[in-house]
């Protein structure tokens, strides 16, 4: 009986290690490709390349990288501590990390339009730098800013055909530059 039970013991552990490899395998996918087919790579580790266009200057958590094609997958750390410095911008890297997705809805873009919010260029939500906001706006072109953000979300819903934008996100585990 004993022999019975480490045997299945054993096979459990062995399993498990094959499991538990093949989950920590990043799947090597070209960044306009995740971008295009994120319902396929949401949650799945993944190792992608791209030049860093830029690094959030208000607290360093969030990046940039932007694909051949022009599209743009927000970089974020994966724990919270973690800080992005400026050398990665305009260096080409390559990340692994978990792949996932945040989704911009009609509702949303209505009330950033509404609080006449201007966009973060990196993910879409409200801008946090309020210095530039405030410089913005007593320049007076604070709402011009904001409107061309709420187009440009609303042009890229239609063009999607999806009644939402999607933001694709990278959660770094790895980050090594390449040139």
């Amino acid at each position: 009986m004993r022999f019975i039970i480490y045997l299945g013991i054993s096979i459990l552990l062995v399993v498990g290690c094959i499991f538990n490899k093949s989950y920590k395998t990043p799947i090597k996918v070209v960044a306009d490709s995740l971008v295009v087919n994120i319902e396929k790579y949401r949650n799945s580790k993944v190792e992608v390349e791209g030049i860093i266009a830029h690094v959030c200057g208000v607290d360093g958590k969030k990046m940039k990288l932007r694909t051949e094609r022009g599209r743009i997958i927000k970089i974020i750390p994966k724990d919270s501590t973690t800080r992005f410095t400026r050398t990665f911008n305009k260096k080409k890297i390559k990340i692994i990390g978990v792949a996932e997705e945040n989704r911009i809805n009609i509702a949303t873009i209505s009330k950033r339009e509404r609080d006449k919010a201007i966009l973060c260029h990196i993910d879409n939500k409200a801008c946090t730098d309020t210095a530039w906001i405030n410089r913005k706006r007593k320049a007076g072109v604070a709402d011009k800013i904001s409107k061309a953000g709420v187009e440009r979300l609303r042009q890229r819903m239609k063009q999607s055909g999806k009644d939402y934008v999607s933001v694709v996100i990278l959660r770094a585990e790895k980050i090594e530059v390449i040139k």
